[in-house]
């Protein structure tokens, strides 16, 4: 074999490991952002149940999620 066609193999494994590791990457963050909502999901049922709650509280926490999932939306949320 020559020495070009093994660099060239090299380079493609290269890019291959390195498109790899990006997607493992977008994964780990995906599962990680999913994660978050379920646990800010959770907390907001916590919330409903306790009576010293109010709907404002909900409410801004509510805005705060959204504010996360949605930052371009300066509002916070929508208010109904």
């Amino acid at each position: 074999m020559s020495t070009d066609c093994i660099a060239d193999r090299l380079a493609k494994l290269r890019s291959l490991r390195e498109k790899l590791c990006n997607k493992e990457k977008n994964w780990n963050e995906a599962f990680q952002a999913s994660d978050w909502i379920v646990d800010q999901l959770n907390h907001l049922r916590k919330m409903t149940t306790d009576n010293a709650v109010t709907s404002d509280d909900l409410r801004s926490r509510i805005d705060d999620i959204l504010c996360v999932l949605d930052p371009s939306d300066g509002t916070g949320g929508n208010d109904v």
